[in-house]
This record gives C-alpha cells, sequence and structure tokens, in this order.
C-alpha cells in the first residue's frame, strides 16, 4: 500500500512539475536589485520562469528540512540522553544479577547473617 501511494504521489508531482514547467517557459529577467529597476546592478538576461519557480520551491523545502531538523534537536539530545540511562541502568541490573547468581563455593554451606 505504502509502495502504490509513493507512486501515485511521485506521478503527481512529476505531471503537475511539467504543467508548471510548460505553462511558465516565457523568457524573463531575473533581478536582484530592488531598488534600481531600469538598471539593475545585479541581473540574468533571457531566464525561463519555470527555472525560477522550481528553484524557489526547491530552496523552500530545503530551507523547511533544516528548520524541522534544528526544531528537533532537543527531542533528539533527550532520546540520547534516555538511551545512555537505559544503557546504565542494564549494566547495572548485569551486575547485581551475576551478584544474586553467583554459586556458593562447593563443601561450604551457606552463611546468613
Amino acid at each position: 500500500m505504502t509502495s502504490l501511494f509513493r507512486t501515485l504521489f511521485f506521478w503527481f508531482l512529476a505531471i503537475a512539475t511539467s504543467v508548471v514547467a510548460v505553462a511558465n517557459r516565457a523568457f524573463v529577467d531575473l533581478s536582484f536589485d530592488p531598488f534600481n529597476s531600469t538598471a539593475p546592478a545585479i541581473v540574468f538576461h533571457e531566464v525561463r520562469q519555470f527555472w525560477i519557480i522550481l528553484g524557489a520551491s526547491l530552496i523552500g523545502i530545503v530551507l523547511g528540512c533544516w528548520s524541522s531538523w534544528l526544531a528537533q534537536a532537543p527531542l533528539r539530545q533527550a532520546l540520547r540522553d534516555n538511551e545512555d540511562k537505559i544503557r546504565r541502568l542494564e549494566r547495572e541490573i548485569e551486575v547485581q544479577q551475576a551478584i544474586i547468581t553467583k554459586p556458593a563455593k562447593p563443601g561450604r554451606a551457606l552463611e546468613l547473617a
């Protein structure tokens, strides 16, 4: 079922990307100068509009993934701390069980205090 969902999602995304590319195939000038629109300092001439749209989308996805990863940092730290505590407690249990199940020396009676 998961495989089917992934396949359908991939094809939907591929078709949607193709539609965006076909609908926005005009050439535009990409300018990074907000103050001087007549003679911008940084400009890329004749860029397909869909490259701008898809590039901006990709940058948004990367920034969203990065911010999500940073937001989960405290949870990952708590998970590591809990795993360390579990390992420490398991070692303590092993030591205590070794003390409890230590066999008595042969020929000697069990001494009670």
